[in-house]
């Protein structure tokens, strides 16, 4: 059950998001923000996530302490904001589909290309 858990705010905070070929990769921060997505935080995501929730801000500053990433998610979102780079936030459900309907997308196309598999 554990996995099962983590794996579900794992998935969240990756699944569906860009991606990018190594030589058209943007600079650290911009690729940390636009490949990663948060999840909006309410009391049951605080709980489930454990801090995680706040991925973009976690990987741009991984020795921030957890119960300091509110803080930071307040200041890199206005920081992209003024740097017009696009902070996705979405919530725990509507991530959740987010990432199935994109699982199913790149396993139709696997399919498509390895009809025999």
């Amino acid at each position: 059950m554990c996995g099962f858990m983590l794996a579900l705010v794992f998935g969240l905070g990756h699944n569906g998001m860009s991606t990018y070929d190594a030589s058209d990769r943007p600079d650290f921060w911009k690729l940390q923000v636009t490949t990663t997505r948060n999840v909006t935080s309410n009391m049951f995501v605080d709980w489930f996530c454990g801090g995680l929730q706040y991925q973009v801000d976690h990987h741009l500053f991984p020795s921030v302490p957890r119960h300091n990433l509110p803080k930071v998610h307040s200041l890199v979102s206005s920081f992209c904001k003024e740097n017009d780079v696009e902070y996705y936030e979405a919530g725990m459900i509507k991530g959740t589909v987010e990432v199935l309907v994109h699982l199913k997308k790149i396993s139709e196309e696997f399919v498509r290309e390895f009809p025999a598999m």
